[in-house]
């Protein structure tokens, strides 16, 4: 399996030096949780399948500025990057959508959307171009290598909420992601 970073987003310093950002809050529970709580289930898994994963942070306290969360994978020696996030609108808005940068993220984005969708059974809202995110520009997506940035799912809408915080969902979607990146 090609080394794979998986980037919780948020946390601290993600935006400014040592200011935590929660991310989208819903009913007390913030963005930033849900996807380092994901983040570790896959690497958990990972190491089970005898495969390393990189984590850009694997816990509240790491400092990580997003700008260098690329340079921080390259580092790493990661071939595969994968951003982590969940979204927040509307209470009816839900479902599972994925953003790329370019032609070579778009495959990869496809495929990890593809797998998270069957196993969270959300809604599918598709893959993006960076260009279609509510940010003119991501970041995260700026590694050099295949790169995507996921919405797992609404935080603000109750159902994506509860299902994203049972920790089967966690095992599902870290196993379908590590299925996706084994294939590559």
């Amino acid at each position: 399996m090609k080394k794979l970073c998986i980037d919780p987003g948020h946390g601290l310093g993600n935006v400014r030096g040592n200011v935590y950002d929660p991310g989208a809050i819903s009913a007390g529970v913030s963005e930033a949780d849900i996807v380092l709580q994901y983040a570790l289930a896959i690497r958990w898994l990972a190491k089970e399948r005898g495969h390393d994963v990189f984590l850009t942070r694997d816990d509240a306290n790491d400092i990580t500025p997003v700008g260098n969360r690329n340079e921080l994978a390259q580092g790493a020696g990661c071939q595969v990057f994968i951003s982590l996030h969940c979204n927040s609108g509307v209470v009816a808005a839900n479902g599972t959508e994925t953003y790329f940068r370019d032609a070579e993220d778009k495959a990869l984005a496809q495929k990890i959307n593809t797998a998270v969708v069957n196993a969270l059974q959300f809604r599918d809202r598709g893959v993006k171009s960076e260009r279609e995110s509510q940010h003119s520009r991501l970041a995260v997506l700026d590694f050099r290598g295949p790169a995507c940035l996921l919405e797992l799912g609404f935080i603000s809408n109750q159902a994506n909420r509860e299902k994203l915080l049972l920790r089967s969902s966690r095992l599902a979607v870290g196993n379908a992601i590590l299925d996706v990146v084994e294939k590559l």
